[in-house]
């Protein structure tokens, strides 16, 4: 009787056991099917956070070339206004030139606050107060001290950049 009753005994506290550890079992899956959803969601936004900000950072850096071009452009109309002893502002171009430089300006630092990373921020700001001077006044470029200024912070501005692209790839490599 022994022999028979053994195994009945062991079958129904087989489906006994089974049945009570049959949530915990389904618990667990849930928890770990959940964990690993949510780390493919955070990964997924650190990847499209990244992109987005390497857009950015490539966007601002456009921004401070035509900036750049821009102030370069009036380095001509101005030594020839200077020649003649008149105001380059005051040339044919010169009201163009302007209002590019200082669209260029406005720009540049408009996508550099869209970054929200304020040493970037505080660079490309550091460049556009300095790029002020160089189309608004007279003088513009041909002051040594406004020109080694802004071209100082042009070169500030681009290593933020890239530090800033340097510390996105460091955290992708991650």
């Amino acid at each position: 009787m022994v022999d028979a009753l053994l195994p009945v005994v062991t079958l129904v506290l087989g489906f006994v056991a089974s049945f009570l550890l049959e949530p915990y079992r389904n618990r667990w899956t849930t928890r770990n099917v959940q964990d690993v959803r949510d780390a493919e969601r955070r990964h997924t936004a650190h990847l499209e956070r990244v992109a987005y900000e390497r857009e950015g950072l490539r966007t601002v850096h456009l921004a401070m070339h035509d900036l750049l071009s821009s102030v370069n452009a009036i380095g001509l109309p101005q030594a020839k206004a200077e020649a003649a002893g008149r105001d380059w502002r005051e040339s044919e171009a010169g009201q163009e030139l302007r209002a590019a430089a200082m669209h260029a300006n406005a720009r540049c630092s408009h996508e550099s606050a869209l970054l929200l990373h304020p040493p970037l921020i505080e660079a490309v700001d550091r460049l556009t107060t300095a790029a002020y001077p160089m189309y608004w006044t007279r003088e513009s470029g041909s002051d040594p001290s406004h020109r080694r200024e802004f071209f100082e912070a042009s070169q500030v501005a681009s290593r933020a950049i890239a530090a800033r692209l340097r510390e996105l790839y460091g955290e992708m490599a991650e």
